[in-house]
């Protein structure tokens, strides 16, 4: 036992690891701050404009996805290091349109069969499921 905790204290693959995981959290406070312009710089061109810059809907999809990527790697979800070890990543997979949209309301009869089956004891189903 001694043995193997020597082992994996001394391991060098090992404290590479922590030295990568200090690397992707300062680009993880990083990336915070340029959500927060990318948050504001939106706002600014929503309210002016009526619109948001979709060059940057699609760089705040990529970001959130590398955002994504680092968590994963942090937590020791995978090995994969992210950015720059890896490719930049593309944003969302199936998100082809880097366009805003309005949330739909739901109308009163949808919130009510949702509440109804998941009272019930069963799963409401997703929207859109047609279920």
């Amino acid at each position: 036992m001694a043995d193997d905790l020597k082992e994996h204290v001394t391991s060098r693959p090992t404290w590479m690891r922590l030295l990568y995981m200090i690397l992707f959290i300062v680009a993880f406070n990083v990336a915070e701050l340029i959500i927060a312009v990318i948050v504001l710089v939106q706002f600014l061109f929503k309210l002016f404009t009526g619109n948001p810059l979709d060059q940057l809907v699609a760089f705040g999809d990529a970001l959130s996805t590398y955002i994504a990527d680092i968590v994963r790697f942090l937590t020791f979800r995978t090995e994969d290091m992210p950015y720059p070890f890896a490719k930049w990543p593309k944003g969302a997979a199936g998100n082809k349109t880097a366009t805003c949209k309005t949330p739909r309301k739901r109308s009163a009869g949808s919130a009510t069969r949702s509440r109804g089956s998941s009272a019930s004891g069963g799963e409401a189903a997703p929207e859109g499921s047609g279920a």
